[in-house]
């Protein structure tokens, strides 16, 4: 082994350790005559691991922490909201003094509507979470690090049981580990224009949902959603990829209403939703956290489902029906940072109209990449 090599070898730090935090913060309402909440208070552990080692990823993204968050919150009014236990895989991406770090998981509500019918904002005890978290680091004379954060914690369960408003917190953290510092990678100034390759993506996707508003209908029957879409893209370093394209989705729900309403069969309107979208997608070995928003070319029955359960003189009435948004994590097959030309993932995705939830989908994917 060379002296350059072993020096390179020896250098290379593979952090793994355990974050405990605090939490305190309050649920946002986003409804009229929400339950009374007082300060929710909760307390959790992050489990991260991080490495300077010269990798593609590491130079991109600075040496990204990643790792997996629990943490059980009191919501503030037990007796309405329950307590919450929330489990979600988690990644830091390391700034001069703190991190940004965002997660996508799952919560357990102990309890929802049918136990307490104010609760209108949780209607099943399994929801999707959100948490994103900005947290400024602070070396302490002990030789220790207090970090505190500040973020937005989301729960719902993505329109599959409802009623769903969706739990919203604004909430604090603090916490103290015996690590030293944050490990900062060194910016990478390597010319993109000589990274960059282009990808073709097609996927397959099957979701659920209840037919109704966000209150309600309780109790509904949940039919599926399928849906397909073919994206084109640049990749940037192997570490980004930016696509756009169309796609088609068929609701059952839309299907099986406009056979039961002849005035509906005799406007020959479509149950099917055609659409362009376009995407951000961070690659991180075989993740790929993936953020897509789009704009409905043609869905039809937007506007007879709205008459029926929003209200159409409302601005986000028309919003809703014109912007569509998707979250998901890509789990893909082969690692992303070792530029294969051919790949497949399995995703998780929650799809909403604008910040609504309209369905909750699992998609398989393919991705091309071209060579250069």
């Amino acid at each position: 082994m060379s002296d350059a090599k072993a020096q390179e070898k020896d250098s290379t730090i593979d952090a793994r350790f355990i974050i405990p935090e605090l939490f305190i913060g309050r649920i946002v309402p986003n409804h009229l005559n929400y339950p009374p909440a007082y300060p929710r208070i909760g307390a959790g552990i992050t489990y991260y691991k991080q490495s300077n080692s010269n990798t593609s990823v590491n130079r991109y993204f600075r040496n990204p922490m990643m790792g997996v968050h629990a943490s059980f919150h009191y919501l503030g009014n037990a007796n309405v909201f329950g307590n919450e236990i929330s489990v979600l895989p988690v990644i830091g991406f390391p700034m001069n003094k703190g991190m940004f770090q965002f997660g996508l998981g799952f919560s357990y509500f102990t309890k929802m509507y049918k136990d307490n019918k104010l609760n209108e904002a949780v209607g099943s005890h399994f929801t999707w979470a959100f948490h994103s978290f900005y947290y400024r680091h602070f070396l302490l004379s002990s030789g220790k690090t207090l970090r505190m954060g500040f973020g937005f914690v989301h729960g719902s369960n993505g329109h599959t049981q409802l009623p769903n408003f969706g739990i919203n917190s604004a909430v604090i953290s603090i916490g103290i580990y015996n690590k030293p510092a944050i490990l900062r990678g060194i910016k990478d100034t390597t010319d993109t224009r000589n990274l960059r390759r282009i990808s073709i993506s097609t996927n397959t996707g099957w979701g659920f949902h209840e037919f109704g508003g966000t209150s309600g209908p309780v109790g509904g029957g949940k039919k599926a959603v399928y849906s397909s879409s073919l994206t084109a893209g640049i990749v940037f370093k192997n570490q980004f990829r930016w696509s756009a394209g169309f796609g088609i989705r068929h609701y059952e729900h839309f299907a099986d209403s406009i056979a039961s309403n002849p005035e509906l069969q005799a406007l020959n309107i479509s149950p099917n939703n055609y659409y362009f979208i376009m995407g951000a997608e961070f690659l991180i070995h075989h993740v790929g956290l993936s953020f897509e928003g789009g704009i409905n070319l043609y869905k039809p029955f937007y506007e007879h489902f709205a008459a029926r359960y929003e209200s159409k003189n409302s601005i986000k009435y028309h919003l809703r029906g014109i912007f569509q948004t998707r979250l998901g994590i890509r789990l893909y097959l082969l690692n992303t940072s070792k530029q294969p030309r051919h790949n497949l993932y399995l995703a998780p995705y929650l799809n909403a109209n604008l910040s609504k939830a309209d369905f909750s989908e699992l998609s398989v994917g393919y991705v091309y990449n071209f060579r250069k």
